[in-house]
């Protein structure tokens, strides 16, 4: 720009150099994170677990930030910022965010988990209808090991009977079916334009 001669006044504003790297910073691990939620089969318990994880890293680099720990922000760290309040005070906002949006999700965490770890779910906590048969569960080891060596749609679909476990596989197929992302639509769409090409 100045071989140009047209001079960005905020590159030379240290204030808001460091504004643009910590966005830079905080982009990057966002964008992992939306490469976690994309892709086929994704199923809710998978979505949830990659948010909740990800929301759970944002906690300490808040505290980090607050202590002008910039650890997990190499490209901030490279600013040398006086003071780092100002981007703590943004990842206690993006918890915030995340919480608002997760809040329906965690409602039903309970069921989900029903869901997703079957096996280390306690009887007496979860919902009478579904008590007798997760009793039951524990009893045999087949399942059991092929719980841990399968991934759950493949596990209730083959192993766990609709004879033998009616309501926990109508459960299962509930929260099978809902859909955590987009992807699928998108993915339709994207293969009805190509055709339409």
């Amino acid at each position: 720009m100045k071989r140009k001669e047209k001079p960005v006044r905020e590159l030379n504003d240290s204030k808001w150099l460091c504004d643009l790297v910590f966005i830079v910073d905080i982009t990057k691990y966002l964008s992992e994170l939306n490469v976690k939620l994309q892709g086929p089969n994704q199923l809710l318990s998978f979505l949830l677990s990659n948010m909740k994880s990800f929301e759970a890293k944002v906690r300490p680099w808040k505290v980090q930030l607050e202590r002008n720990n910039m650890v997990h922000f190499p490209t901030l760290e490279g600013q040398k910022p006086f003071l780092t309040l100002k981007y703590a005070g943004e990842c206690a906002k993006l918890i915030e965010a995340f919480n608002e949006r997760l809040k329906d999700v965690k409602s039903k965490q309970m069921k989900l988990n029903i869901f997703a770890t079957l096996f280390n779910v306690e009887p007496a906590n979860e919902p009478d209808n579904l008590q007798h048969e997760i009793i039951q569960l524990p009893s045999n080891d087949e399942l059991k090991s092929r719980c841990s060596n399968l991934p759950p749609l493949e596990f209730y679909k083959h192993y766990l009977s609709n004879d033998e476990f009616p309501t926990l596989r109508r459960h299962a197929l509930k929260y099978a079916s809902v859909f955590g992302t987009t992807y699928c639509c998108e993915q339709f769409f994207s293969k009805r334009t190509i055709s339409k090409t």
